[in-house]
């Protein structure tokens, strides 16, 4: 069944909407861009971005094969979907999905490919699959990989506890899962750290570059809400009170990433017409430590966005900052 089809199905219905001109758009030279771990909240909001920027027909999504029916909203007014995933459906639709085991042909042909898993162990495994497809790709000219602060700093506070291997989880009775002993997975600074050396290592010495972009941990909302309220009231938080971001050179600093801006700086360091450092920390709030042994908590260094920025922004009404402007990238990069 064709994975688009339920979100074809929900426009049917409704007349079509005269559109203004279309965006003028970053070239997609030499092929199509390919993102890996589009399933994850930033990686939908990199697919709807990359898809409005390039035009839907020069993506292609690393999407499970079981996942593809659902991956688009189905019964969802179309202009929600473009509120949610920044981009008009005309586009979505046009955008390619392919199962990560099957992306020979993909890679083979793609420009530019984006990592954009948000948990370390699937980060690993994604460059640990789809890395060596790239040989057979003459044209390919730029990886793009999400990461965290603090691969290099595992053994002190906060970055401990942020490593933990997740547990394994035993349902119960009534529905529900408890911890029960460990999962067998890597913490997920581990996992971003061995997905950072397999592209390293596959870069040396071959005419394309491979980029880290990394996060604090993560907020704010990503097109689909969550079903945790008390989860959705903070991300709700984070995506009208923290609207800037700050950049750092490398594993430098610790805070909370806004997943909007992040995304929009995963394809910003991808489309860019200059090379993009080889690796940046982009945080919407930076943090401290009180003490070097984390026994009195963090405090902020950054202030929020201002009141005045923050009027009119509603979340639950759908009304959400817009995401932090390529121009405004550059800037701060170039700044660095």
């Amino acid at each position: 069944a064709d994975p688009r089809a339920g979100l074809r199905a929900s426009r049917a219905s409704r007349a079509r909407v005269t559109r203004a001109a279309r965006v003028t758009r970053a070239a997609a030279a030499g092929g199509p861009v390919v993102i890996a771990g589009a399933t994850t909240s930033t990686g939908r909001l990199v697919a709807g971005l990359a898809a409005k920027a390039l035009g839907g027909e020069n993506v292609v999504l690393l999407v499970n094969q079981d996942a593809q029916k659902s991956y688009w909203p189905e019964d969802m007014p179309e202009d929600i979907v473009e509120q949610r995933m920044y981009a008009p459906v005309d586009e979505l639709v046009k955008a390619t999905l392919v199962d990560p085991r099957d992306a020979g042909d993909a890679l083979g042909k793609c420009s530019h490919l984006i990592f954009a898993a948000e948990w370390g162990a699937t980060q690993a495994e994604l460059a640990a699959t789809l890395v060596p497809l790239l040989d057979s790709n003459p044209g390919f000219q730029r990886a793009v990989m999400l990461s965290r602060v603090g691969i290099n700093r595992r053994d002190k506070v906060p970055f401990v506890e942020q490593n933990k291997p997740p547990k394994k989880m035993q349902e119960m009775a009534l529905g529900l899962k408890l911890p029960a002993g460990d999962s067998g997975q890597p913490g997920s600074l581990d996992g971003f750290a061995e997905a950072e050396a397999t592209l390293a290592a596959a870069a040396e010495g071959k005419s394309w570059t491979s980029h880290v972009v990394r996060s604090g941990e993560l907020r704010g909302n990503g097109p689909l809400l969550l079903a945790d309220l008390s989860a959705r009231l903070v991300d709700n938080l984070y995506d009208v009170k923290y609207q800037d971001l700050y950049f750092k050179s490398g594993d430098d600093g610790q805070g909370y990433t806004k997943r909007l801006n992040l995304a929009a700086t995963l394809l910003r360091m991808t489309t860019t017409a200059s090379t993009p450092p080889a690796d940046i920390a982009a945080l919407s709030v930076v943090c401290e430590m009180v003490d070097p042994f984390g026994l009195l908590g963090e405090k902020t260094l950054t202030e929020p966005t201002g009141v005045e920025r923050r009027k009119g922004y509603d979340m639950a009404k759908g009304k959400a900052p817009a995401p932090i402007a390529d121009e405004l990238i550059d800037q701060l990069v170039a700044a660095l």
